[in-house]
């Protein structure tokens, strides 16, 4: 059976950049009409890249719930007219919890969307406050209480690493969260390097920052409490009740085809990688002139191919089929298979039921094995 395609669309538009962020985010919403308006055309111009109907549409960011409504479901109805949304389509926007007051709830309910991704990070207040989010606490679970209450899916993001967190802290911010009913949590390595401030803060108090050790036992942590919680771990940043996966995500991890539009989006049509302009005024003005914004393309050659579809498939959970696994195997050195199988002996990788998987304490080195499929 063909898996269906999704959609992806970035909205970069933020009422404030966080200091760890390092997707392409502009705050304000100064461009926000002529942007929707290109998002518009190059969806338009796009059609037949895809056999559709598409079964899940993401709107990334940047915040989404940042921008008017509105220009999100002009955006969608244009997906549905140029490629089709099948009925029952996950339709899932991130979100703020500084965004989600009633009024913007409904308004995102009513155009469609049926799933929230919620950037809580922490339940702690002392630890949003480096982050530099705009929300405190009790903000944010109420936020997520609200959308469970329209019956929207709501997946929450939690960070391990952020400064001052500790092992306590994180488990009473999990176990909030999961308390509230939400159906899936995913749970994320702060990574400062591109944060100037955060790099300056672990310079002058590196008291406040976990080491590996210690951030490897947060995230077993979060998987027991999310395990014993029933949110089993689907992927290795990401735990969700059975039938709330992200279908969007798992897309990305099975190398399904997805096609993707705004600034920075990068689409994949089965075989060949296509990504737009990092920059607005190019993207504007690239879509604006031919209705696409390509600035790279790529194909991996078939055996790069095998390996990348083990590579990406070892972080489900799951893992994958054996057969496909020795198929990508064959592609590598001798030395290489030999280092594989040593991988095996230390108990990072197992072999069950037809199928190899990361171990637990694999998905925690899980870069060693992938180093090998690269």
């Amino acid at each position: 059976m063909t898996e269906r395609p999704g959609a992806y669309v970035h909205v970069p538009y933020s009422a404030h950049r966080c200091s760890y962020c390092s997707f392409v985010a502009v705050t304000g919403r100064e461009t926000e009409g002529e942007y929707f308006d290109a998002l518009v055309r190059e969806v338009r111009a796009r059609g037949g890249e895809v056999d559709g109907p598409v079964d899940s549409v993401y709107f990334g960011g940047g915040t989404p719930s940042f921008a008017e409504p509105a220009n999100l479901g002009r955006v969608l109805a244009a997906i549905g007219e140029t490629f089709g949304v099948s009925p029952g389509a996950e339709v899932t926007a991130e979100a703020n919890p500084d965004d989600l007051d009633d009024g913007r709830l409904s308004a995102l309910a009513g155009l469609g969307v049926t799933r929230l991704s919620v950037g809580v990070q922490s339940l702690e207040d002392e630890e949003l406050e480096p982050l530099e989010r705009r929300h405190d606490a009790a903000a944010a679970l109420e936020a997520v209480r609200r959308a469970l209450l329209l019956g929207l899916r709501v997946s929450a993001d939690l960070m391990i690493g952020i400064p001052g967190q500790t092992r306590e802290s994180l488990r009473r911010s999990l176990e909030a969260i999961l308390s509230s009913g939400v159906g899936h949590v995913s749970v994320y390595l702060l990574e400062i390097e591109k944060a100037p401030r955060l790099v300056a803060m672990r310079e002058a108090a590196p008291g406040l920052f976990a080491g590996d050790d210690e951030m490897a036992a947060r995230w077993e942590e979060v998987d027991d409490l999310c395990t014993a919680g029933g949110l089993p771990r689907y992927e290795t940043s990401n735990w969700a009740k059975p039938g709330e996966e992200s279908r969007h995500n798992l897309k990305y991890w099975r190398r399904d085809p997805v096609v993707a539009f705004g600034v920075s989006a990068a689409s994949f049509d089965g075989i060949v990688r296509r990504v737009n302009s990092g920059s607005i005024p190019s993207y504007l003005r690239s879509v604006g002139q031919s209705g696409t914004a390509f600035v790279s393309r790529e194909a991996l050659p078939p055996e790069a191919a095998l390996r990348e579809g083990v590579l990406l498939g070892l972080r489900l959970a799951a893992g994958v089929q054996v057969e496909a696994f020795e198929a990508a195997l064959a592609t590598l050195p001798s030395s290489d298979r030999r280092r594989m199988e040593d991988v095996f002996e230390a108990g990072l990788l197992e072999r069950e039921g037809g199928r190899v998987r990361l171990t637990r304490n694999g998905a925690l080195l899980s870069n060693e094995v992938f180093s090998l499929l690269l």
